[in-house]
């Protein structure tokens, strides 16, 4: 299946994670491919789950609302079956690791 998306960077508010975590979880029964703004803004369609969207929002502090933090994304292949790892480098420089099977994500 290759590579769904190339590793980017994104510039992320806590209210566009709030917005974008509300979305996955309205789909976490049929996952959807997140739309997320590179550094250019261009939309990344990005197999995204609602607990690792519960992680990126916990990277923002009280208070934070306005405040952008960078995070990474990229996709580790798993053999070119369609499965993988998203893999996310978080502002602290901690990364989170989504096992993902892509087969389970549509289009929104």
């Amino acid at each position: 299946m290759g590579v769904p998306f190339e590793a980017f960077v994104s510039q992320l508010t806590q209210q566009q994670v709030s917005l974008l975590a509300d979305t996955v979880q309205y789909f976490a029964d049929a996952p959807k491919l997140l739309s997320i703004p590179d550094e250019q803004g261009n939309r990344v369609a990005v197999p995204i789950l609602p607990e690792t969207m519960g992680s990126l929002l916990a990277a923002f502090s009280d208070g934070m609302e306005a405040k952008k933090l960078t995070f990474g994304f990229r996709w580790e292949d798993d053999g070119g079956d369609g499965t993988g790892t998203l893999v996310i480098a978080l502002p602290n420089g901690s990364e989170l690791r989504q096992p993902t099977v892509l087969s389970q994500f549509s289009p929104v």
